[in-house]
């Protein structure tokens, strides 16, 4: 069996799958990396959003900085109070007037969009993994232009932050396709030994493959809703499972009915 035909009977026939049995692929590792790539394509198009609004919003809040100066450990802005910048991806609290606190750039954190202060004595950074706090020592005579100078040059390396974004979706996916193959195959067996009174003997190698092949439509699927921005945010995890499992019992159903109709 190729790689196109695994791939044909895996998305038009799913419960033929059992037919891999008699003729299964000789490698799996390029199936299976397919497999991971289609669960990670629309994880893909989110971060690709987020970045192309990433790169919008500094634009943006680049420009709503006024003048402003650090001396002596203290942020200076004149007569300007102050802003807050929400946006979908990052939220900016300026405030050079000593009102505002860490909690209240805690505060500003929701939905896990980091926040960002920039107080009067230091820079608080809160995300979802963590909060920390950066004094402004040594940065004497910061001003202005050194803020949008900094804005521009992260801009022009958002694109390394998308592919290191993507390699550890790809890496993280990996993972967590790997631990569902695992899970799917113990359950689908066990649920074939208790309703359906078999027990199939296979190669590990031969297993993998049916369960690549059971994961395969629903993955297709799962990577359509992605792509069309449908379904609300469908959980990979527990979708995969499901599906999955559902679609390999029907293959194992038509296969032990097919072996009881030679006998």
């Amino acid at each position: 069996m190729t790689i196109r035909d695994f791939i044909q009977l895996s998305i038009l026939k799913p419960n033929k799958i059992w037919t891999i049995l008699q003729n299964p692929l000789k490698k799996i590792k390029g199936i299976f990396f397919l497999l991971v790539l289609l669960v990670s394509i629309p994880g893909f198009i989110r971060a690709g959003k987020d970045i192309a609004s990433m790169n919008t919003n500094l634009g943006i809040v680049a420009k709503q900085f006024p003048e402003l100066s650090i001396q002596d450990g203290k942020l200076s802005a004149g007569d300007n109070t102050g802003f807050v910048y929400r946006s979908d991806v990052f939220n900016i609290v300026f405030d050079p007037s000593g009102k505002s606190t860490d909690n209240d750039v805690t505060s500003e954190s929701s939905q896990g969009i980091p926040s960002i202060g920039i107080l009067q004595d230091h820079i608080v950074v809160d995300t979802i993994l963590n909060t920390a706090k950066f004094s402004y020592e040594g940065l004497n005579g910061f001003n202005k232009s050194n803020v949008e100078q900094f804005i521009q040059e992260f801009q022009s390396k958002l694109w390394m932050v998308f592919i290191g974004v993507m390699l550890f979706g790809f890496v993280y996916n990996t993972i967590v396709v790997y631990i569902l193959m695992i899970i799917i195959s113990f359950v689908v067996r066990l649920l074939t030994a208790l309703f359906m009174r078999a027990y199939i003997q296979m190669h590990p190698t031969v297993s993998k493959q049916l369960t690549i092949a059971a994961m395969f439509l629903p993955a297709t699927i799962y990577m359509a809703i992605g792509v069309l921005g449908i379904g609300g945010g469908v959980g990979m995890f527990m979708y995969l499972l499901v599906t999955s499992t559902f679609n390999w019992l029907l293959g194992m159903r038509e296969f032990i009915a097919q072996q009881n109709k030679s006998q």
